[in-house]
């Protein structure tokens, strides 16, 4: 049974900083293309934790998706610019023994790094108290 603990969205600041630039692009006749790739990344953008993994997802057509219990997880990285400090968004880095997976201009990311780096704690006092409970029973 999971429930979802924290869900980390793409921040709107960013969004409309990044289409009033790719608005200027626009006039220059680039960043229709800039607009539209922008559009598809924050609606296909989702990080979400929940009390037993963390599932990630990016992209419409090139996906990059992260699906890794708790325990799997080795670190958790924030990246943040003069403009993420100041809009308060940065990328959020994910270690996990196989790959890192970046996701890019998640809002409140070191606050998404607190509360993911404490649910990694819950989970790893759950599990080990649900061994603890096994190993009693089974010496009864």
């Amino acid at each position: 049974m999971e429930k979802n603990i924290r869900e980390g969205k793409i921040s709107v600041a960013v969004l409309i900083i990044r289409l009033i630039i790719d608005f200027f692009a626009m006039i220059i006749f680039i960043g229709f293309v800039w607009i539209v790739r922008d559009i598809i990344k924050f609606f296909t953008t989702k990080l979400i934790i929940t009390n037993k993994r963390v599932v990630g997802r990016t992209g419409l057509i090139n996906t990059n998706e992260l699906d890794s219990p708790l325990n799997k997880i080795n670190g958790v990285q924030v990246k943040q610019g003069l403009f993420g400090k100041i809009f308060n968004y940065g990328t959020i880095s994910i270690t996990t023994a196989s790959t890192i997976f970046h996701f890019d201009m998640i809002s409140e990311p070191n606050e998404f790094k607190m509360i993911l780096n404490n649910q990694i704690e819950i989970y790893d006092d759950e599990r080990i108290e649900k061994q603890a409970r096994k190993m009693a029973e089974a010496m009864r």
